[in-house]
């Protein structure tokens, strides 16, 4: 339980006072040095527990996530590649949400706030779900305009516009290539950009050249996540839209 949903539970009556200092009392230390997991960090961070897959077999990943469910609703698996396999071994027990480079297991929190994920091009696209599940774990509304690249500017305005409409807190735009409309859309809202380049382009160096022209950026409201990134760049944008949210009173 993060403490947020801590909060929402106080706020509806769910869980007494007494409940919830035990939250943050000796006892709750204790707890987290039972485990060699730290199964309290998302009660402190406010993100849910990530677990970076890419180098652990499946068994690690399986027993990782399942004492990890013990004590809070869902997990994230990032960059496994036994994402079918982990699937099917939880979809029994809790909801999961796939994509090819991350994996959600267990009950999404109630959404707060809008964040606005602006992709240049199809090949973009792995990355850019990435930020939208990501910003659905974490509990943020995502809106989600893909194949915006700066060729056809008036589809960039499109997106821009939408995300304004809904309030978004924060703008997360996902390009390869020279990265260009990173600072493109900068240049457009008085929000936070974050730019998170990807690893798509043709010949020399190609792979890093967007997240040298983000990085080289006048745009001040722009800040660069590493290539291919979307994970980083969608918590931290998650972050500055549920901070900004007002508190809803009971």
């Amino acid at each position: 339980m993060t403490f947020d949903e801590l909060f929402n539970k106080i706020q509806a009556g769910e869980i007494s006072k007494e409940d919830a200092q035990k939250h943050f009392s000796l006892d709750w230390m204790e707890t987290a040095s039972r485990y060699i997991l730290d199964v309290n960090r998302g009660m402190r961070t406010n993100i849910p527990e990530i677990i970076y897959g890419e180098y652990k077999s499946l068994e690690q990943t399986i027993e990782l996530t399942t004492n990890i469910l013990k004590e809070h609703p869902r997990v994230v698996i990032s960059r496994s590649k036994f994402n079918n396999d982990l699937a099917e071994h939880f979809e029994y027990n809790h909801p999961v949400i796939k994509s090819d480079n991350v994996l959600v297991i267990g009950e999404l929190p109630k959404a707060k706030g809008h964040i606005l994920v602006v992709s240049a091009g199809a090949a973009d696209h792995p990355v850019s779900e990435e930020c939208e599940i990501i910003l659905k774990a974490v509990g943020v509304n995502p809106i989600v305009f893909e194949d915006r690249g700066i060729a056809h500017p008036t589809r960039v305005l499109e997106a821009i516009k939408h995300g304004v409409e809904k309030n978004a807190k924060a703008v997360i735009v996902v390009a390869g290539m020279e990265g260009a409309l990173a600072p493109f859309v900068a240049s457009l809202v008085a929000l936070p950009v974050i730019g998170v380049p990807t690893s798509v382009g043709y010949g020399f160096r190609a792979k890093e050249a967007a997240l040298t022209s983000m990085l080289a950026s006048c745009a001040p409201n722009l800040t660069v996540v590493n290539i291919d990134g979307g994970l980083r760049a969608a918590v931290v944008a998650a972050l500055i839209a549920k901070n900004s949210a007002p508190c809803e009173a009971k």
